[in-house]
């Protein structure tokens, strides 16, 4: 896989500051190009991040912030 991934994104979203109890789900996605066979591979990321004490159905409700760079990707 190629180190170069679709869409550039040259603005990256504000930080977000978690209070105690509070989670974050953060969305990215990539297109990368294959380095020798020329075809496309594709991923997308999700990353939740919970401040404080937490219990095993926390991401299980509705993230506190919700951060989302998905993109279009041809």
């Amino acid at each position: 896989m190629s180190t170069f991934a679709m869409p550039r994104r040259t603005r990256r979203p504000p930080a977000v500051r978690l209070a105690p109890g509070q989670w974050l789900q953060w969305q990215i996605n990539h297109r990368f190009a294959g380095r020798y066979e020329g075809g496309w591979s594709y991923q997308l990321t999700t990353l939740n991040i919970h401040y404080g004490p937490t219990t095993p159905n926390t991401f299980l409700t509705t993230p506190t912030h919700h951060i989302d760079e998905r993109r279009h990707l041809r």
